[in-house]
């Protein structure tokens, strides 16, 4: 299977310098840091430039839908919480606001100009799943190093140049290894396809 061909994405807050982009070379997985630079440029550009390993699907941690209730769904009634954030115990899209409208907008790019797939993941859920109780938010360097380790038993492919340094490195890294799982046809999926799903 060819590693190389989809990033995963820890989205941030435009100029938060949050947004890390997670990618494969065919050897390692490498991070690219969006620092305070706009972050939807940033991945733009990104993409524009892996001419050597082209970018045909995107997993990125934020969401891409709004609750049914909006869109009319038949028993949609919620006007915060779409089904799979419900399922997930995650963040409403409508709290988070403008960066789901960003979001949006992102994934809407990327299939018009791009013809790029774009999928929503949550990664505190593959975490969840694989890591148990290991996973929280006061992570420390040496933390993500014995995380990875545990992941690469799981997943012989996970190989690294560099140990993610920050939880937003790491998170992009579950945000790949929930398209890796994809890929393998080993994911989840949850919530309702008119209104919104999450890749695990």
């Amino acid at each position: 299977m060819n590693l190389t061909h989809w990033i995963g994405i820890d989205y941030g807050s435009k100029t938060s310098g949050n947004t890390v982009i997670c990618q494969h070379d065919g050897q390692v997985l490498r991070f690219y840091d969006a620092d305070r630079r706009d972050a939807d440029n940033f991945i733009l550009q990104f993409i524009e430039h892996a001419h050597q390993y082209p970018v045909q699907q995107v997993f990125i941690d934020a969401p891409l839908s709004l609750p049914g209730v909006y869109l009319g769904l038949e028993n949609c009634t919620n006007f915060h919480y779409r089904r799979c954030d419900i399922a997930l115990n995650a963040m409403s899209p409508m709290f988070l606001g403008g960066l789901t409208a960003r979001a949006m907008e992102l994934q809407q790019t990327l299939i018009r100009k791009y013809s790029i797939s774009v999928y929503e993941v949550y990664p505190k859920a593959i975490a969840q799943l694989d890591l148990k109780n290991q996973y929280h938010r006061k992570l420390t360097k040496n933390d993500f190093q014995s995380l990875c380790e545990l992941l690469k038993n799981q997943y012989p492919s996970l190989q690294f140049n560099e140990y993610p340094q920050h939880q937003h490195q790491f998170d992009s890294l579950l945000a790949w290894l929930s398209g890796y799982r994809f890929m393998q046809h080993q994911h989840l999926t949850v919530g309702d396809a008119h209104e919104g799903q999450v890749i695990v």
